[in-house]
């Protein structure tokens, strides 16, 4: 009995040091002309916040497309779940885009990433950036062996510090 629990520690081990070697593929980074889409996976996020991010974005000398769900409504989420993961394939399927960032967290996104096919962006990966309830992707990402970024959001980009803006800059560029 000891020998077979000393056995199963080992090889539970041995696997997860495998796991934890293994490469992760990193989407390519940022360059001035690059386009960002800004997309609301979960809850819902007004169309007239959005200026800030789009200015901060453009500064950076990056192009931003606004996604078909910033703005929607449907309960306290921006859509159904079936416009927020078509949001969510358009923007994973368009070579021009270089990098998605989740408007918001709060709930919804576990909803739809079931919904998602992950084929286009396994051929052209991008960077996904945000947190909370986009914990999700980061964790379907992940274990495809996929970087992303875990940082803030547009939502919270008023009550961000210039480090935590400058650390999202350097990770993406």
């Amino acid at each position: 009995m000891r020998k077979s629990i000393f056995t199963f520690i080992t090889s539970s081990f041995f696997c997860l040091t495998i796991q934890a070697q293994t490469t992760m593929i990193t989407p390519p980074y940022l360059q001035k002309g690059d386009t960002v889409a800004i997309l609301a996976t979960a809850r819902k996020h007004i169309v007239k916040s959005m200026q800030p991010t789009i200015d901060l974005l453009e500064s950076w000398g990056l192009h931003v497309v606004i996604g078909k769900t910033v703005g929607l409504e449907e309960n306290q989420l921006a859509g159904t779940d079936l416009d927020r993961a078509a949001d969510l394939q358009e923007q994973l399927d368009n070579p021009n885009i270089k990098a998605i960032w989740c408007a918001r967290g709060g709930y919804g996104t576990v909803r739809v990433v079931d919904l998602v096919d992950f084929t286009e962006f396994k051929k052209n990966p991008k960077w996904l950036v945000g947190f909370s309830d986009v914990t999700v992707l980061h964790n379907h990402l992940n274990t495809m062996g996929y970087k992303s970024i875990h940082g803030i959001m547009p939502i919270s980009l008023a009550k961000a510090t210039p480090e935590a803006i400058e650390s999202l800059r350097l990770s993406l560029f």
